[in-house]
């Protein structure tokens, strides 16, 4: 049908309504439609085009930024330049075109798009779901920054643990102060401005610098900070994207980018790029290079396009991949967090999971032996106390009371960082934390049991001078005891649980790096906490069968 006609028949249509108002309605509906028709054509003709007409015209035009060093800057002839300047000179080499960039800011650099003054942007702009509502962020990602701390040339931090509860400096209005003072239990000392805050650092009126990492490395370029580091890891860590407008989203001209942001991983050309401008390494694009530049058995690159011209969801960024984009495991555990907000990522995720189920294994093999080894120190030091002669008995029962009245914490720190530290300097030998707190808790808890059952034996050999403590004689004064057994062997496990954090943290570092990457707090909290309360609930069934089938023995 020829398109041309419909407006027409339209209109006659509407000129034979009664009600002259439907008609006017209906005859400016056409109008917008004829108006807005071919300004819509336009636009997306403009998109499909965007890479040919940048080759027709012979120039890129990228906008970067000129405040944000090394990234973006000015050199003393008033040149840009910088690491995202060198980006965008490649992709323009790529096309075989010059390339004109254009100064953007925080503020103006997707505005830029918008108003159709630059085909794309390089200027540190973070990957998150918000922008991608905006304008077209091309994946694979180029580059990340996070939350770290500059701190004095003098400062031995070492661990995002050693500033629980110090002073921190940050700067007003920064969107992680909240998140990091809640997470690591800072007190901070705020400023207007990073200047400020710098100084008061110098000062020593706090430990560091609360602030953007790639900021920071930037400031350590100047004479004035040179001698300063960033001792700690970054942390809520944003990717950046190159972005161009909404409308080019699956137009060649974002194939072609994001085919080049691949090809520079691949090649380690952002790593070079690093070295060049001064920057620190980094992780994310030491794991990107290993990603993107592994190859099948057929030697082609693992992360290359799908015929559908999306890249595989293994290669891309984890946060942006939707339930329809995967099966199995990992589409249920997506679309419980798209409906819900629950992420449980260390049911779907399977790096995450191994990791987390690894932990949770520890924990039940430390509370086993635990449990084992206390009711193995308590039988056998009643036994030696009975049956071992009189001097024997006094020994065992001193030692138990000497063991009852250490807590197990004092223990398993005078073990690990006493005794240990010593063994370590002057003979190289390392004690191993599993055993240190599996012996540490058995002694407490198995002398708290051994003196348990040498009361009931003794009384049991005030009321019947031939009591004599053996196999059938133990399996009585277990029954007889069996409530303070099951409570002690119970602590035990709660007190596995504290202890593990000192010497075998597996389960909490696990578990604090899934809310470091993906801030599921309440998610994290209430599996743990659930984890823990069905341990101790098992654990007090076993034991009471234990003693049941012990006792069903002895009868």
């Amino acid at each position: 049908m020829n398109m041309a006609i419909v407006p027409a028949r339209i209109a006659r249509r509407a000129w034979r309504l009664h009600d002259r108002g439907t008609a006017a309605c209906m005859l400016l509906t056409v109008a917008l439609a004829g108006a807005l028709g071919p300004a819509h054509a336009a636009t997306a003709h403009a998109a499909a085009d965007r890479l040919d007409l940048i080759r027709q015209r012979g120039v890129l035009v990228v906008g970067v930024k000129t405040d944000y060093p090394p990234f973006g800057m000015l050199a003393r002839d008033a040149t840009q330049q910088g690491f995202e300047h060198d980006l965008a000179a490649d992709l323009a080499r790529r096309l075989g075109v010059q390339l004109r960039t254009v100064g953007v800011t925080g503020a103006n650099r997707l505005q830029a798009l918008d108003e159709n003054r630059v085909d794309a942007t390089i200027a540190t702009l973070g990957d998150t779901a918000e922008r991608r509502q905006i304008e077209t962020l091309v994946e694979p990602d180029y580059y990340t920054s996070g939350v770290t701390l500059m701190t004095r040339p003098d400062n031995t931090l070492t661990d995002w643990a050693d500033i629980r509860g110090k002073t921190v400096c940050a700067t007003q209005g920064s969107y992680f102060n909240r998140t990091m003072a809640t997470r690591y239990l800072l007190n901070l000392q705020t400023y207007a401005n990073g200047r400020d805050a710098k100084l008061a650092v110098r000062d020593r009126r706090c430990v560091g610098w609360l602030f953007d990492s790639t900021a920071i490395a930037g400031d350590l370029l100047s004479s004035e900070w040179r001698d300063y580091r960033i001792p700690l890891p970054p942390q809520l860590l944003t990717p950046w994207a190159i972005a161009i407008a909404r409308d080019a989203k699956g137009s060649a001209f974002e194939r072609f980018i994001g085919d080049t942001v691949a090809d520079w991983h691949r090649q380690g050309m952002l790593i070079a790029l690093e070295r060049k401008w001064g920057l620190p390494p980094s992780a994310f694009l030491a794991d990107m290079h290993t990603l993107w530049g592994r190859r099948d058995p057929d030697g082609q690159y693992v992360c290359r396009r799908l015929p559908d011209g999306q890249w595989p969801v293994a290669c891309r960024n984890p946060i942006f991949v939707a339930s329809t984009d995967v099966t199995g495991l990992r589409r249920w555990g997506l679309r419980v967090f798209e409906r819900t907000g629950i992420n449980l990522t260390y049911v779907y995720d399977d790096y995450e999971r191994g990791q987390f189920l690894h932990a949770l294994w520890l924990t039940l093999a430390l509370t086993v032996c635990c449990v084992a080894g206390s009711a193995l120190c308590g039988l056998a030091g009643v036994w030696l106390a009975a049956r071992g002669g009189a001097r024997c008995g006094t020994l065992m029962r001193r030692a138990a009371l000497a063991a009852r009245m250490t807590p197990p914490l004092l223990q398993i720190y005078l073990l690990m960082f006493g005794l240990g530290s010593i063994a370590a300097m002057h003979w190289g030998i390392r004690f191993n934390a599993f055993a240190i707190v599996v012996l540490s808790l058995s002694v407490y808890t198995g002398a708290g049991l051994m003196h348990t059952l040498d009361h009931a034996a003794r009384e049991e050999t005030e009321r019947m001078a031939d009591f004599v403590v053996d196999g059938a004689s133990l399996r009585y004064l277990v029954h007889r005891s069996s409530a303070s057994i099951t409570a002690s062997l119970v602590n035990v496990t709660k007190a596995t649980v504290m202890a593990s954090t000192v010497a075998v943290p597996e389960l909490l570092s696990v578990s604090t790096s899934i809310i470091a990457e993906h801030g599921n707090v309440a998610t994290m909290m209430n599996t743990l906490m659930l984890f823990f309360l069905l341990l101790v609930f098992v654990v007090l069934r076993l034991i009471r069968w234990a003693i049941r089938r012990l006792c069903d023995a002895r009868a």
